[in-house]
């Protein structure tokens, strides 16, 4: 059942604040301080958020994650790491005010236990020029203690305000629409507590707009702590494009983006696409697919970030079946293999004429349009970073696009041998 309520209405329906909490366990969740230094555990941690995400309608590509901050892959408690932003313009919906992000690593020794939290606050968000949220907040926190691993997640709404009228706090599985303007619910709530493991996750707020149907989620957080390190902890992304130049007006990306979980993937494939996209509104990009695939034994720990692209069109200039290839392995003995065997490109078009794909470190360069290279490759003591395709383009941007994007490193374990 959903509630209508006229945006002219005089209501005296107002709401200070509500506050949706869903624990797993009849414990809440611990509150810890960071130890001094960092100090090394035998948990895989994790932690992301952002304060904003729109999605859909008639919001271009580019519209991604405020405040977004990250604890990738971490077997160390003592991290916390913060990303604030004062204020952010949503292209063609309004603004954001005051988001502030906290992602944090704990550990009580006294207590036995290990914690990962992940906090996100907006103060203010407007959108759609007439519908005001405040005091809008998400916090999911995992940890293991002497009984196990558990997990929680709270959400905070301070007010709705459209019209001039304030507007009630949406319940579990009861939205609130505001006529001609939104469609407002709380955000899913999810995770698990296992014997493995913990993750939680939530975002505080949805928003549905009218009449373009975008998807606006408000203060989104999650926290994941696991066992399963043997050998090695896995870091590692795959991203089919990235742009970078010194006007900020055509940066872009990394486009689709794919993180490789501390632990691995068991030994399945995962897998992440797009359709398509526009760069910099000059190069047309096909369709985009990751995958990702890491597992770990007792001797060794393994794993490979792929990232494959149909084709790109830049004016005269094809390039078809670009695909960037990322393989590396850990020995106990702490031995690290590591190449970019499977990195490819089928071929390289140039005003219907074939050309020869450069030799690495070499390039091709057609003049006034761009500067190509192919298989740039870094190897890193743990680990590999490949591009199967860097152009630099010669319109005097100074832009450099990214096609086909594989990082992954392994590192100690940390768990005594």
């Amino acid at each position: 059942m959903r509630r209508y309520l006229p945006l002219g209405a005089t209501t005296a329906l107002a709401v200070a604040s509500a506050i949706l909490v869903v624990p797993s366990t009849s414990q809440a969740a611990p509150v810890d301080r960071a130890p001094a230094a960092k100090v090394r555990t035998e948990f895989a941690m994790k932690a992301a958020g952002y304060g904003t995400r729109v999605q859909g309608g008639s919001i271009p590509a580019t519209s991604g994650t405020t405040a977004y901050q990250v604890i990738g892959c971490t077997n160390k408690a003592g991290i916390a790491r913060r990303n604030d932003v004062a204020g952010v313009t949503l292209p063609g919906l309004g603004q954001v005010d005051g988001v502030r992000t906290r992602v944090n690593t704990f550990t009580n020794k006294s207590r036995s236990r290990t914690t990962v939290v992940s906090q996100h606050d907006v103060a203010r968000i407007s959108l759609g020029g007439a519908l005001t949220l405040r005091g809008v907040t998400s916090k999911a926190t995992v940890w293991h203690d002497g009984s196990g691993f558990h997990k929680s997640v709270e959400t905070t709404i301070g007010s709705i305000r459209a019209g001039g009228d304030t507007f009630p706090i949406p319940t579990p599985n009861t939205p609130i629409r505001i006529p001609g303007l939104a469609t407002i619910s709380l955000g899913d709530h999810h995770g698990y507590a296992n014997a493995s493991g913990a993750y939680a996750a939530g975002n505080a707020i949805k928003v549905v707009l009218e009449p373009t149907d975008t998807v606006v989620r408000i203060a989104h957080s999650a926290a994941r702590i696991n066992r399963g390190v043997k050998v090695g902890r896995f870091r590692g992304q795959a991203h089919g494009t990235q742009v970078d130049a010194l006007d900020q007006n055509i940066k872009s990306g990394p486009l689709p983006l794919s993180y490789m979980p501390c632990q691995g993937t068991e030994g399945k494939v995962k897998e992440k696409s797009v359709a398509g996209l526009d760069l910099a509104d000059q190069i047309v990009v096909g369709a985009v697919r990751n995958r990702q695939m890491g597992r770990q034994t007792n001797e060794l720990a393994t794993g490979f970030e792929e990232s494959t692209i149909a084709g790109i069109k830049l004016g005269p200039l094809t390039i078809n079946a670009i695909k960037a290839r990322a393989n590396v392995t850990r020995f106990r003995d702490g031995r690290v293999k590591r190449n970019a065997s499977g990195t490819t490109i089928g071929e390289i078009v140039l005003n219907g004429e074939a050309q020869a794909i450069p030799d690495p470190g070499q390039a091709l360069e057609i003049p006034g349009l761009v500067r190509l290279e192919a298989n740039v490759v870094d190897k890193t003591r743990l680990g590999i970073r490949v591009t199967a395709v860097r152009l630099t383009l010669l319109d005097g941007t100074g832009a450099t696009v990214n096609l086909g994007n594989a990082r992954l490193e392994i590192k100690p374990s940390g768990v005594k041998k």
